[in-house]
C-alpha cells in the first residue's frame, strides 16, 4: 500500500471517531457508556439511548434507559435539571461553589430544591458527577436527575356486565346511607385529587371546588385537556369523592359536606419528577386532609426517593401537623406490587378494588402493599357534553382500582371530618381495624392477603368508633340517612340494597396508644417486608 494511501486511510478513520465522537453525529441507537447516580441510597445506573430533542414546550429531553435492582428497566428523559436534597438546616447555596445553580425550592420542609449545572450538562450528568459522596459539599445528602416518568391513569381495562353496574350499588354495599347519618363530612376538611383534572363547571361538581393546580403547565386552572388520553378521569374521581349532594341533580359524593381540589398531573405529554413533588407540595400548601392518587408509572419502578420523601411528609406533616391520609390505588396489571414502589411508600392507604359480589376485579395489582379494599365505584361524573366517557354528564362504565380508591378518599374524608383532632396514623388505625374480613381472601398469619389486604372498609364502623358512639346514635338509621346533623343522603342508583354488618371491634376512639399501635403494625411493618 502506497504512503498517500495509507495516510488517507488515517485520516478518514481519525475523522470517523471524531464524528463517532461528537454528539451531533452519535448513533441514536447507540447507547451511550453507562453512568450511575443514587436516589434515596439505591444505585441506580443510567444510559442514554437517543439524542436531545426538543418538544412542544421548547425542552430538549434526552430519552435515557435506567437500570434498578431486581433486573427492572425504566424508560424516562432528562433535561437540564435536577433535584437536589439537602440535610436539615443545610443552605443550598453552598451549591454554587460546587458548579451548581440553584433554580427554585421544591419542598423546602423535607430539603428539596431544583437544581441544575451551571456549566450547561444536562441533570443526569449532574447527579453522575455530585453522585461520589466526596463531590458533594456538606449538608447535601443527593442530587437525583428530574426524570420525565410516563404515568397513566388506573382505569379498568374491562367493562363488567353486572346487571346492576348501572347504579350507586357501592355505596348500598358500603351502607353509607348509616355514615352519612353519623356525619356527612364537613366544609373544613379538604380533599385533593391529583389526577388528569377536572370540568369546573360540572353541574355536580362546580359548587364543590376549591382552587386548584396544574403542575403540567405550571397555574392555577386545574381543567381538564380534551386531547389528553383519559381527559375525564379526574371527574370521574372528583365526583366519587365529593359530588354535590341533596341537589336535585346526578349521583351523590362520598363525602357530602367535604371541598374538594382537584390537581393536573396527568396529561400526554411528558412531565418532569419535580411536577409530582409540586402536586404533593401543593397538597402541602393548602392543608389538605385526603390526598386521592389514581394513578402510577407505567413501568414498574421503585418510588424515586425525592418524591417519596414529599408524600411522607404529607402523610404525617401535613393536615396542620396532624398527618394527612393519601390514599394510592393498587393498580390493574395483574402483578406484585414491590415492595419499594409508590403504593408502598410508609403512611400511603394502598387501596384494591371489589365488584357487586366482593369478588378481587380481573387484574388488580397485589402484595404487601395493599392495606385494604373498596368496590368500584363504576357511576360517576363524567365531562360535561358528548365529549366524555358517555354522551351525558355521567358515566357508568367508570372501574378498577382507579374508582376504589376515590370511593375509598370521599370515607377518608368523612373520618377526617368526623375526629379532626386525630393524627393520620390515629385515622388510618381505625380504618384498618374496623375493616370487615373478604369472604374470598386467604389472609395469612397476620390476617393480611397479598389481594385483599387486611379486609373491606366500612364506613359506618370507623365513624362510630372515632366519634365513640354505636351505629344507629346520632341520627343515622340502616338505609334512611338519618335525621341528625346534616341529614344523610340515599345514593340515586339502581342496585339492590345491601345490608350492612354493624358490630363493633372492642375498641374505642379513646384508646389512642392501642389505635397508634395498631396503625404502627400494620402499616409499617410489613413495608419491611421483602
Amino acid at each position: 500500500m502506497s504512503t498517500s494511501r495509507s495516510i488517507l486511510l488515517t485520516i478518514q478513520a481519525a475523522a470517523s471517531l471524531l464524528l463517532a465522537a461528537s454528539p451531533a453525529f452519535a448513533d441514536p441507537t447507540v447507547p451511550s457508556p453507562a453512568v450511575s447516580f443514587t436516589d434515596g441510597g439505591r444505585a441506580v445506573v443510567a444510559q442514554r439511548v437517543g439524542l436531545p430533542e426538543t418538544d412542544a414546550r421548547g425542552r430538549a429531553l434526552t430519552p435515557v434507559r435506567l437500570q434498578h435492582s431486581r433486573g427492572r428497566v425504566v424508560l424516562a428523559h432528562v433535561d437540564s435539571t435536577a433535584i437536589a436534597k439537602l440535610e436539615p438546616g443545610a443552605d443550598p447555596l453552598t451549591l454554587t461553589g460546587h458548579g451548581v445553580r440553584v433554580v427554585r425550592p421544591l419542598a423546602p420542609s423535607v430539603g428539596l430544591w431544583l437544581v441544575e449545572d451551571a456549566g450547561g450538562a444536562d441533570g443526569l450528568a449532574l447527579a453522575a458527577r455530585m453522585s461520589p459522596a466526596g463531590a458533594r459539599p456538606s449538608g447535601v445528602v443527593e442530587i437525583t436527575p428530574n426524570l420525565y416518568l410516563r404515568t397513566r391513569v388506573l382505569a379498568d381495562p374491562y367493562t363488567p356486565s353486572d346487571p346492576r353496574y348501572g347504579g350507586q350499588w357501592y355505596f348500598d354495599n358500603l351502607g353509607m346511607p348509616d355514615a352519612w347519618g353519623l356525619t356527612r363530612g364537613s366544609a373544613e376538611t379538604s380533599i385533593v385529587v391529583v389526577d388528569t383534572g377536572c370540568d369546573l363547571a360540572h353541574p355536580d361538581l362546580a359548587s364543590k371546588l376549591d382552587p386548584g393546580r396544574d403542575v403540567v403547565d405550571g397555574d392555577d386552572d386545574p381543567s381538564f385537556e380534551l386531547t389528553d388520553s383519559g381527559a375525564a378521569h379526574g371527574t370521574e374521581c372528583a365526583g366519587l369523592v365529593g359530588a354535590a349532594t341533596d341537589n336535585d341533580e346526578g349521583i351523590a359524593g362520598g363525602c357530602p359536606e367535604c371541598r374538594v381540589r382537584c390537581v393536573r398531573l396527568l396529561s400526554d405529554e411528558l412531565t418532569p419528577l419535580s411536577a409530582d413533588i409540586d402536586a404533593f407540595q401543593f397538597a402541602l400548601d393548602v392543608d389538605a386532609d385526603v390526598v386521592s392518587n389514581s394513578w402510577g408509572f407505567v413501568e414498574a419502578m421503585p418510588a424515586p426517593s425525592a418524591l417519596a420523601d414529599v408524600i411522607r411528609e404529607v402523610a404525617t406533616q401535613g393536615r396542620g401537623g396532624k398527618g394527612a391520609l393519601v390514599l394510592f390505588a393498587a393498580g390493574n396489571d395483574d402483578r406484585e406490587i414491590e415492595d419499594d414502589e409508590l403504593q408502598a411508600v410508609d403512611g400511603v392507604l394502598c387501596v384494591g378494588a371489589i365488584n357487586n359480589f366482593d369478588e378481587s376485579t380481573p387484574f388488580t395489582n397485589r402484595g404487601a402493599a395493599v392495606d385494604f379494599v373498596a368496590p368500584t365505584g363504576t357511576l360517576t361524573t363524567d365531562i360535561s357534553g358528548p365529549e366524555g366517557s358517555d354522551p351525558t354528564d355521567y358515566t357508568s362504565l367508570f372501574g378498577g382500582t382507579s374508582s376504589a380508591c376515590p370511593v375509598a378518599a370521599g370515607i377518608a374524608g368523612l373520618l377526617a371530618s368526623a375526629a379532626p383532632d386525630k393524627t393520620g396514623a390515629e385515622l388510618s388505625a381505625i380504618l384498618l381495624e374496623t375493616l370487615r374480613p373478604a369472604p374470598y381472601a386467604v389472609p395469612d398469619g397476620a390476617g393480611h392477603d397479598p389481594v385483599y389486604g387486611y379486609g373491606i372498609i366500612q364506613p359506618a364502623e370507623a365513624l362510630s368508633v372515632a366519634l365513640g358512639v354505636t351505629p344507629g346514635e346520632g341520627g343515622g338509621g340502616s338505609g334512611a340517612g338519618g335525621a341528625g346533623e346534616g341529614g344523610g343522603a340515599t345514593p340515586d342508583g339502581d342496585g339492590e340494597e345491601a345490608g350492612c354488618d354493624c358490630s363493633l371491634s372492642s375498641a374505642r376512639a379513646g384508646d389512642g396508644a392501642g389505635l397508634y399501635a395498631l396503625a404502627l403494625g400494620l402499616l409499617f411493618l410489613r413495608r419491611r417486608q421483602s
